[in-house]
């Protein structure tokens, strides 16, 4: 797994490390390199953009197909609407699970940022994995990260970067001879001399640190708002429960990502926050240049017609020749069946009388006077 994620982490980290040296300061570095990841990513918004526009203009039918059963809430009603809302798709060529292709391909993306993020001297500074370790080992012997194993420190070397920058002339000199050591000292994690981005933020001690939860904060917050408004309208009108579950989401995940910045380096939320202001932008753009279209009730109102087959275009979604859906319940079995015309009953005759004179062909008394 190790090499294949190498496959992107040494291109992206020799990516930052040119950045760096154009810019000289990491936290430009980090701009630029998000930047370029959110370009190279472009192309699976787009798709799934197009997936959602796709999605939208099925909306109307889809809700034509849930009207049909509204108020039967049994479990084989049910079954029996995603299995026409399925149909509805397949026939249209769309499939609901495409829009999870864009973030498979993104998550191993992510996940290998993050690791070139947490080992620079691996990725940016071009330094093999014998010679991090090697240079592990003696930090450790000069007194430095006792309460840490070499494994940890391996996994995480932005602290690393400032340790080598405060050895004495003397104990740099017993890593000198390391391959590429001497590029530790073109990285820079100071931000206006107060930030220290090789740094976690610390819940025993507020300083200039809390910036960037706070800021992670504020960010994925408004990030989730505006991205909400350009997304597809939901299916049904939410209701209390789920309205508030959705406000709670809206706090819960945004302080998860805070919770994460007091976990790493500032580095790592700095890169989060870059993420955040990305997104919005990307999000914006795409709907600005691939509207999603808008569900009406006129266009429901129309796709209700066009499944009963009462006026409008014929249905281009859905088989003419497809048989109308029944409930499971028969409540409307008999809504296509003729009309059923009632027989006039036979005018009733009026007794006669007994005594009445017979006819002469009359011999069933059947003829009589009335």
């Amino acid at each position: 797994m190790g090499k294949l994620f190498n496959l992107i982490n040494i291109p992206f980290g020799a990516m930052i490390r040119w950045f760096n040296e154009i810019t000289g300061n990491y936290l430009i570095a980090l701009l630029l390199f998000a930047i370029v990841v959110k370009l190279v990513m472009a192309p699976l918004a787009i798709k799934q953009q197009r997936n959602q526009i796709k999605q939208a203009k099925l909306r109307p039918m889809e809700m034509a197909i849930r009207r049909r059963y509204n108020g039967r809430n049994d479990k084989a009603t049910q079954q029996k609407v995603q299995q026409e809302v399925l149909e509805l798709y397949q026939q249209e060529g769309y499939s609901p699970f495409s829009g999870c292709l864009p973030l498979l391909i993104q998550f191993p993306i992510i996940i290998s940022l993050y690791q070139i993020i947490r080992k620079p001297l691996t990725y940016i500074c071009d330094i093999s994995a014998d010679s991090v370790e090697r240079i592990i080992v003696k930090l450790q012997s000069f007194g430095l990260f006792q309460d840490k194993t070499v494994e940890v420190l391996v996994d995480d070397q932005i602290s690393l970067v400032n340790a080598v920058k405060g050895l004495t002339e003397s104990q740099f000199a017993e890593i000198s001879t390391l391959e590429n050591v001497d590029k530790i000292f073109d990285l820079n994690f100071n931000v206006f001399g107060v930030l220290d981005l090789s740094q976690a933020p610390s819940f025993d001690q507020i300083n200039w640190l809390w910036l960037i939860p706070v800021v992670t904060f504020i960010t994925s917050y408004l990030g989730m708002k505006i991205s909400r408004k350009f997304q597809p309208q939901p299916m049904t009108q939410q209701n209390g429960d789920a309205a508030a579950s959705m406000k709670m989401m809206d706090i819960t995940m945004p302080l998860m990502s805070v919770f994460f910045t007091f976990m790493f380096s500032g580095a790592i939320g700095v890169y989060w926050i870059y993420q955040n202001v990305l997104n919005v932008v990307q999000t914006i753009i795409v709907a600005k240049l691939m509207p999603i279209p808008a569900c009406t009730e006129e266009d429901i109102l129309a796709a209700e017609k066009q499944l009963k087959g009462k006026g409008g275009k014929k249905n281009a979604n859905l088989d003419p020749n497809r048989p109308r859906p029944r409930s499971l319940h028969h409540i409307d079995d008999d809504d296509d069946l003729p009309p059923v015309v009632k027989e006039e009953a036979p005018a009733e005759e009026k007794p006669v009388s007994p005594d009445a004179p017979k006819l002469k062909d009359d011999e069933q008394g059947k003829y009589r006077n009335k």
